[in-house]
């Protein structure tokens, strides 16, 4: 099962656990920042489970990974019925979001996109807001550090790969057993019967050396 962040950690612009001003509790989540309107990749493959807007969250796209079974938010999304980042969410709350197509139930792949980057909800820009939890809805679970998860799935993925080069590369180089070489018999190999037979053959052999005369 493949792991990813969603945008380069370069784009990150707040981490989990920060308490610096204006904040008065410490961050919940991490903010990654690609620009506004940016498509969201799934993280890993899922299944769909909330879609709901938050008057602090703003749009929220929440997916269950088939692996572990945790539960990963998108929040502050763009709006895809007013065709805005900036969506309060007064007139509708039927689950509609950036993806018009995507619903509830719906199964997702790694690197499918799953919302766009908007400023929905109390937000301060454009960014996607990403969580991940034991249980469902981004508002109420206990959260744990997203970018510390995927760092650590993203090492245990790259180990996993080298053990298996490791294992194919020995196995290209295991030795193949080699038969030894066959050869016609020859008027050498049987032993002489008596000694003119054996000083014959003696002649015989100084003779295909070129050694001794006609």
């Amino acid at each position: 099962m493949s792991w990813s962040h969603p945008f380069p950690k370069s784009t990150i612009t707040d981490r989990f656990g920060d308490n610096e001003p204006p904040r008065t509790n410490p961050h919940r989540g991490t903010d990654y920042a690609p620009g506004a309107r940016a498509l969201i990749p799934a993280i890993t493959d899922g299944v769909v489970t909330r879609i709901f807007y938050s008057n602090i969250l703003g749009w929220v796209c929440e997916i269950k990974t088939d692996e572990h079974g945790l539960y990963v938010g998108h929040s502050h999304l763009y709006c895809n019925k007013h065709d805005t980042i900036n969506c309060n969410g007064q007139d509708h709350h039927d689950g509609t979001t950036c993806m018009s197509k995507l619903k509830v139930g719906h199964k997702v792949k790694a690197g499918q996109p799953v919302g766009r980057v908007g400023n929905s909800g109390a937000s301060r820009g454009a960014h996607v807001h990403m969580t991940i939890a034991k249980k469902s809805d981004p508002r109420y679970a206990n959260t744990f550090d997203i970018e510390k998860f995927i760092d650590q799935k993203l090492a245990a993925e790259k180990d996993n790969n080298a053990v298996q080069r490791q294992k194919e590369t020995k196995e290209e180089i295991k030795p193949q057993p080699v038969e030894p070489e066959k050869s016609e018999p020859t008027q050498f190999d049987k032993p002489p019967k008596g000694i003119v037979a054996a000083l014959r053959m003696i002649l015989q052999w100084l003779k295909s050396l070129g050694i001794t005369g006609k």
